[in-house]
């Protein structure tokens, strides 16, 4: 770092006011810069593609569904409480590995 000492020095000196000035110069940069930008963002369209609104239309009927189907809960517990409620072991097999070839 150079110093200047009673003027001397090989590097010129900055006043307040030149620095001042840099700021002033930067600031009207930077909003130049903003205006640019958001005069773009006016002008920017979005257009879904077909299978980008089908997604959406499937999206919104799947979020208006029930959780759960309790129509078919009370059923099983209709079934489990009178012993009617029956396990295909084969079927649970089948569909367990059915499961974990996905993976």
């Amino acid at each position: 770092m150079a110093f200047n000492i009673n003027g001397y020095g090989n590097q010129p000196s900055v006043t307040k006011n030149d620095r001042l000035q840099k700021s002033n110069d930067e600031q009207e940069s930077s909003k130049s810069v903003q205006a640019e930008k958001s005069g773009t963002l006016t002008d920017d369209t979005v257009k879904l593609s077909g299978a980008a609104q089908s997604m959406q239309s499937h999206q919104t009927k799947i979020n208006s569904m029930p959780d759960m189907d309790m129509a078919k809960v009370e059923q099983i517990k209709l079934a489990i409480s009178s012993g009617q409620y029956k396990v295909d072991s084969e079927k649970l097999a089948s569909n367990m590995v059915a499961m974990d070839s996905m993976f």
